[in-house]
């Protein structure tokens, strides 16, 4: 527990505040074995205002909580004036959440995301969203006890009760599913039979992603996308600059064998796609790409038995016609021919019933929970 010495709340506007912002976690998780650091200069064009794609449609305020000059907390309040124009439910966020194990501190550093969300008229507080719904969102509430996969967080359980007892009630959860090769036996021959008839189908074709073609498929997965998760809860259509960071960041850990795009007469109509488990990689790096950590991570990332399958979506006018069932025994079949023992299906919102249903047939389990809150203002 922390000391008596009363906290201050900082507005970061300084890269060197930033930087201390973007290093807060690593004493904080110095005896967690499950955290995996962030990629430093990643978060630093990230969080920059000059350089982040968040800002050409968005307001971020930092905050640092300092306890005798020590940071020992941080948060941002944000406001996404892309997800007002689609809402217009007076919305505003918070992200980028961490702090010490007392309640003064969390208390101090919510109040004052609070006051910055209310200056801006919002009527509810949201997150931890960092920033959007397509970044890393909510914390931890099951499964502490293994490490995170790429592009998901890690949190302590305090992290709950600090939110709970300033007032914030559940908003939303999202899953994790966890399974292992060794179990792909278990899987209904039933389904690979179901594949095996769609794949017999004239007019569909499944074909590997091609990362020859990167923007060709960029393009591909960008379309399908914006049309298959529409409807998904906190869904805003990322920019252009958005979709540039994503694909930069997937494509070198993309497995070709594991991602697929399927056609319906020529016309591509879902896609699935999967990633390296960058994380196991990252940890031996400790976060520091440069100047030597990049070749330390290229051995390291291929090395990996973990994957995870993070983006799948077929068009809405060709769903319930076998093509999920397609690209989940397609990937499973060549998963476990190349050597892989793990994979993660993530983040799968609950009120996505069909998706979560489909993935009933399969020997997976819902071991993380990702919880979204909110509060009124």
């Amino acid at each position: 527990m922390a000391g008596s010495v009363s906290v201050e709340i900082v507005q970061v506007q300084t890269a060197r505040q930033r930087h201390e912002f973007i290093r807060l976690p690593w004493p904080l998780y110095r005896n967690d074995d499950h955290w995996v650091p962030p990629l430093i200069s990643d978060q630093d064009a990230f969080l920059d205002p000059r350089r982040g794609p968040f800002y050409e449609h968005g307001e971020a305020q930092l905050l640092l909580a300092r306890r005798g000059g020590k940071a020992v907390g941080r948060i941002s309040a944000h406001v996404n004036h892309l997800y007002d124009q689609m809402y217009q439910d007076g919305a505003g966020f918070f992200g980028f959440f961490e702090c010490e194990d007392d309640q003064g501190t969390a208390h101090a550093l919510l109040q004052a995301a609070e006051q910055i969300l209310r200056g801006k008229k919002k009527r509810k507080m949201v997150g931890p969203m960092s920033f959007g719904v397509y970044d890393e969102i909510g914390i931890v509430v099951q499964g502490f006890d293994s490490d995170p996969y790429v592009m998901n967080s890690h949190n302590p359980p305090y992290y709950q009760r600090l939110l709970e007892r300033e007032g914030f009630g559940k908003e939303i959860d999202w899953f994790a599913y966890r399974g292992y090769m060794a179990n792909e036996d278990r899987v209904s021959q039933r389904l690979f039979k179901v594949r095996d008839q769609v794949l017999k189908r004239d007019e569909f074709h499944l074909r590997h992603i091609d990362l020859r073609q990167v923007d060709r498929e960029a393009a591909v997965i960008d379309a399908v996308f914006r049309n298959a998760w529409a409807k998904n809860w906190g869904h805003v259509p990322w920019t252009e600059r958005e979709f540039a960071r994503l694909k930069q960041a997937v494509k070198q850990i993309t497995i070709p064998e594991l991602s697929f795009v399927g056609e319906v007469g020529g016309k591509p109509v879902g896609f699935a796609l999967s990633i390296y488990d960058a994380n196991q990689a990252v940890k031996k790096i400790n976060g520091r790409l440069f100047p030597f950590g990049f070749i330390t991570f290229l051995r390291q990332l291929k090395r990996t038995d973990r994957f995870r399958h993070i983006l799948m979506g077929v068009h809405e006018n060709y769903r319930n016609q076998g093509i999920e069932i397609a690209f989940y025994a397609s990937i499973t079949e060549n998963a476990r021919r190349m050597g892989f023992r793990e994979v993660e299906m993530s983040l799968i919102v609950e009120n996505n019933v069909s998706m979560r249903n489909s993935l009933k047939h399969f020997p997976l389990e819902a071991y993380k929970t990702y919880r979204i809150y909110s509060k009124k203002l």
